[in-house]
């Protein structure tokens, strides 16, 4: 999402922003406009107020999701809808509907149960989230703040009523480093910019220190011997595809003359 865009919708809210964006991304590709439009419609000021309480943002997360819909014998199901129904009564938010995610073609710890219980526990664990991501340009210190798991029920189950051998489901490093890239960065560099400050070179520092991503373009680059050392080679080569490769610039490229020349 356009961030400045964004802001202007919210009144300068710069931490109902980064909410935003942070669903968005933990939604990935698939689920990432689903988990952004349920992040919306719950006011930040919710999230702050229930964020002691993991279970109350689950049952928000997961009820918005439409997920607790129907009626089932589990334990946790009932305990979720309980409080879903609770807060949103409390709240006023039953008449804004609910949003389709999708389990199909994800892997299991990419679920959206697993992906919300995931978002939940980072809010329940870091209070002071926005503080947190705005003042660290260490990725080891990012790692450290994303270093959080699924709740108990989640670690023995990725849908509700059927249970799985116990994994704790943190967060991988390539999911961080994508989070890094696609939200951390381009939020620091919005909000400084908003201050008159320059991290630039913060930001560069920080980019190069991410490993570097591995998709389809990205492999493709590699076939060509054309490797990267990180992840500010790598988006480097993304734009280069989205802005050369994808309108047949060839001949403004360097690289692609290169090829031309040896084919």
């Amino acid at each position: 999402i356009a961030i400045q865009k964004k802001l202007n919708e919210t009144q300068q809210d710069w931490e109902t922003v980064l909410f935003c964006l942070l669903a968005k991304n933990f939604g990935l590709n698939t689920n990432g406009e689903s988990f952004l439009k349920i992040a919306q419609s719950i006011p930040f000021s919710i999230i702050r107020k229930e964020g002691s309480e993991v279970e109350n943002l689950e049952s928000l997360f997961v009820g918005k999701s439409g997920l607790l819909k129907n009626d089932k014998e589990d334990v946790y199901f009932k305990n979720l809808k309980s409080r879903f129904e609770y807060l949103s009564h409390k709240f006023n938010l039953e008449n804004s509907g609910y949003v389709t995610v999708e389990f199909f073609k994800h892997r299991p710890d990419n679920f959206p149960t697993i992906r919300w219980s995931q978002l939940a526990n980072l809010y329940g664990k870091h209070h002071n989230l926005f503080s947190k991501i705005i003042e660290n340009n260490s990725v080891e210190n990012i790692y450290k703040i994303f270093d959080i798991a699924v709740s108990t029920y989640w670690q023995t189950h990725y849908t509700f009523d059927k249970e799985s051998p116990k994994k704790k489901k943190t967060l991988s490093k390539s999911f961080i480093d994508l989070i890094v890239i696609n939200t951390i960065i381009p939020f620091q560099f919005a909000y400084a910019k908003s201050l008159g400050k320059e991290v630039a070179e913060n930001l560069l520092n920080l980019i190069k220190a991410v490993s570097p991503e591995s998709n389809a373009i990205i492999q493709k680059f590699n076939s060509f011997e054309i490797k990267s050392k990180n992840a500010f080679e790598t988006q480097s080569l993304l734009q280069l595809k989205n802005e050369y490769c994808n309108n047949s610039r060839c001949l403004e490229c360097s690289i692609g003359l290169e090829l031309l020349k040896n084919n």
